[in-house]
């Protein structure tokens, strides 16, 4: 049987019974500034490795290394990329190698050596036709971190590259049916979003050196893709999830090519879905008036689990991104109307956590990291990333019902949740959150510890 961790008890014994930990709303945020005129599109994103961020800027043409920690610029200077340099998105791959999609100074994938962030520079460049555009597109990269792959208009092209051999793998590309935007990467597989057709384009990656068209994914109806319209797939690699401007969940077998809800689930209010993001069984959709939660535990059957209640009329931009906190419960968006605000929800309900956030100019990608939830957004019309803690509420160790106190009702849930360390699953009076929070050890098991650790909250000691 497992001990519980010393950290685990001190932290419970400090808690007295009935105190609710309320979120800090912002406390400890930091603010990462980017010398002048460095500006950032409204579909600029930053990725993180580890405690370090990445971005590129515009005007200065500049890649940019920040702590994640503490704001701080690591490469004071940043390094400077070829112009024009129009550039939006960085992608890392492995031994220390960053990839940005551009023009650079024609269209071109630049690759940079950020094995030491404080000292960045460059690796080389690989050239693309004069009939393409990648710049705006995302890449998604292989599972050995080398070879990446980036749809192009308006030749409509998928192609793939290496950042190893700093070449294309294959040159000329797989031509496509439609308009290609966002990508997404299952397996050896590539879906892509059809803007031209309204549509799901699926490439079949084995060889990368010979792409090939492994078919078309109908979907019914009249349906239209925009540029932020995402696809997402479960943790079984091959189920695929996203919105159509019509306000429509689709989900789909990315193997067989088959649509598995049919006709898909209508979400949300307004003219047009938008970005998605999935948490094991929940799938999070932006309209042009909210933000909706989706069970897609079946994704025979979708359903609705909630809407987010903003209190009043909302507006997400285009380039808003939704994120997940690291157990999924909760999730954060940016709003640019009213009031460039953050907003933070509880999924099973769609209620506010906490009162909005105000950042300083207009808010765009928004992100999740870290063990505290740490939130990530970028601030294009100021160029400024803020980086915000204490957005979410910290739970409360003993209160399994989540009322913000620990009573006799939490006690009756812990002894209803009651196994043992040779028991697999949670008696099936005790539903899997409610024993995921019984659990204060966290030792996979609720037994006579955890009734000690809870005796220690309820009695305030």
């Amino acid at each position: 049987m497992h001990q519980p961790r010393p950290s685990t008890i001190l932290s419970i014994a400090v808690l007295a019974v009935g105190v609710a930990l309320a979120p800090a709303n912002g406390q400890g945020s930091a603010v990462v500034e980017f010398p002048d005129p460095a500006m950032f599109y409204q579909n600029t994103t930053f990725v993180i490795d580890g405690d370090v961020g990445y971005v590129p800027s515009f005007d200065n043409d500049t890649l940019w290394s920040f702590s994640v920690v503490d704001g701080v610029l690591l490469d004071a200077d940043g390094l400077a990329l070829p112009s024009p340099g129009t550039a939006s998105d960085a992608f890392i791959f492995a031994d220390g190698r960053l990839a940005i999609p551009g023009w650079f100074p024609s269209q071109a994938i630049y690759v940079a050596d950020i094995s030491d962030p404080t000292d960045l520079s460059e690796m080389g460049i690989i050239p693309f036709s004069a009939a393409t555009n990648i710049q705006g597109q995302n890449v998604e990269i292989d599972d050995d971190g080398v070879v990446g792959f980036v749809a192009s208009f308006p030749n409509d092209t998928l192609y793939s590259f290496n950042v190893v051999t700093m070449s294309l793998e294959d040159p000329d590309g797989l031509t496509l049916p439609g308009n290609p935007d966002r990508i997404a990467r299952a397996g050896d597989r590539v879906a892509m979003v059809d803007t031209t057709n309204g549509r799901i384009m699926v490439a079949d990656v084995t060889n990368p050196a010979d792409l090939l068209l492994a078919g078309v994914i109908e979907l019914p109806g009249s349906n239209s893709f925009g540029s932020n319209d995402n696809i997402v797939f479960a943790d079984d690699g091959r189920t695929g999830f996203v919105s159509s401007n019509e306000r429509v969940l689709y989900s789909f077998d990315v193997l067989t090519l088959e649509l598995l809800h049919s006709g898909g689930l209508v979400f949300g209010a307004g003219s047009f879905g938008d970005h998605v993001a999935i948490h094991d069984d929940t799938v999070a959709c932006i309209s042009s008036s909210g933000l909706s939660f989706i069970d897609v535990s079946d994704p025979t059957a979708m359903s609705l689990i909630a809407n987010a209640d903003f209190g009043g009329t909302i507006a997400p931009q285009g380039s808003a991104t939704v994120a997940f906190t690291a157990d999924g419960t909760m999730a954060a968006i940016p709003v640019v109307f009213p009031g460039l605000l953050v907003y933070t929800f509880e999924v099973a309900t769609g209620v506010q956590v906490a009162d909005p956030f105000l950042v300083d100019a207009q808010p765009n990608q928004l992100t999740i990291f870290g063990p505290s939830d740490r939130v990530g957004v970028i601030c294009s019309t100021e160029a400024t990333i803020w980086l915000i803690d204490g957005l979410f509420p910290v739970p409360l160790p003993g209160d399994i019902d989540q009322d913000g106190d620990v009573d006799l009702d939490d006690f009756s849930l812990l002894a209803g949740c009651v196994n043992g360390p040779d028991v697999p699953a949670p008696p099936s009076s005790c539903d899997q959150s409610n024993f995921d929070r019984a659990d204060l050890d966290h030792d996979d098991d609720v037994d006579f510890i955890d009734f000690g650790l809870f005796q220690v909250v309820f009695t305030g000691l």
